[in-house]
C-alpha cells in the first residue's frame, strides 16, 4: 500500500515549460499543470514533489539571460503556490552540454534559492551536475540543509547517462562517491536519497542491494577523502 512507504513525486516537465514568456499561453499551461500536480500530491499524501528549472533543448546563447529570467519567475510562482498549499517543493538542476540546454550553471542554480521562499528546497541531481563538470562537494557544502533531496547516479562530462553510482570508469570513482555520501550525511542529513538509474540488464536486485549496502556504510561515516574540486572529465566512448 502506498500509505506504508515514503512517496515522492516527480512533477510535470514534458510539454510543460518553466522558461516560457509571462502572460503566454505556454506559461498559463505550465501553471495549470502544476496546480493539477499539487492536487494529485495531496490526494496521495506525498512527502515531496520536484520541479525542473526548465525542459527546452538547444538554447541559443544569446537567449539564455532572458529565458533564465522567465524560468525564475515561473519557479517563483509555483513556489508560492506550494507554500500556500503547504506542499514540500524541491527544484532540480537539469540540462547538459550534449543537448545544448544548460540554462542555470552551478553558481546560478545555487543563487536561485536566494530568490525562493525558505520552505522550498533544492534537489541535486548528481549525474546532471557531473555532466556539467560541477563540483558536487562545493554544492552540498554551500546549500547545506537547503538540499532536501538527491537523485543519485553517475555519468560522464557532457552526457546524461544515469548509470549506477558506484560503476567504475565514470566521472566520480566509487571512492569519490563514498566521500560524497559522507559529505551529504554531514551537510544535509534529512534529505531524501533517490537512486535514479536508467533501466537495463546492468540493474538488477543484487546490484541494487549491493549499492544500498554501500550507501549505508558511506552515510554512517563522516566525509573523509575529498576529491579534486572538479574531477577529470571522462568522455563517453
Amino acid at each position: 500500500r502506498l500509505a506504508d512507504v515514503p512517496l515522492t513525486f516527480h512533477g510535470p516537465f514534458v510539454d510543460c515549460e518553466a522558461a516560457s514568456a509571462p502572460d503566454s499561453e505556454e506559461r498559463r499551461h505550465f501553471l495549470d499543470c502544476w496546480r493539477r500536480a499539487f492536487d494529485v500530491y495531496q490526494e496521495f499524501g506525498a512527502r515531496s514533489i520536484v520541479l525542473h528549472t526548465h525542459h527546452m533543448q538547444n538554447i541559443p546563447e544569446a537567449d539564455k539571460d532572458t529565458l533564465r529570467g522567465y524560468a525564475t519567475e515561473a519557479i517563483q510562482a509555483v513556489a508560492n503556490m506550494a507554500v500556500e498549499r503547504k506542499i514540500n517543493l524541491t527544484v532540480e538542476n537539469v540540462g547538459y552540454p550534449g543537448r545544448h540546454n544548460v540554462l542555470f550553471d552551478q553558481e546560478q542554480w545555487i543563487a536561485l534559492f536566494d530568490q525562493l521562499p525558505d520552505e522550498v528546497g533544492a534537489l541535486l541531481d548528481t549525474g546532471h551536475a557531473l555532466a556539467n563538470g560541477w563540483d558536487l562537494f562545493e554544492v552540498v557544502r554551500r546549500l547545506g540543509t537547503r538540499l532536501r533531496g538527491y537523485h543519485l547516479h553517475n555519468s560522464v562530462y557532457g552526457k546524461d547517462l544515469h548509470r549506477p553510482m558506484f560503476e567504475p570508469g565514470l566521472a566520480y570513482t566509487p571512492e569519490q562517491m563514498d566521500a560524497l555520501l559522507g559529505c551529504i550525511s554531514e551537510n544535509s542529513p534529512d534529505a531524501d536519497l533517490i537512486l535514479e538509474y536508467v533501466s537495463g540488464p546492468h540493474v538488477n536486485a543484487e546490484q541494487l542491494r549491493s549499492d544500498l549496502a554501500r550507501m549505508d556504510r558511506a552515510l554512517a561515516q563522516t566525509e573523509k577523502d575529498t576529491p579534486p574540486a572538479c574531477p577529470e572529465r571522462k568522455q563517453d566512448g
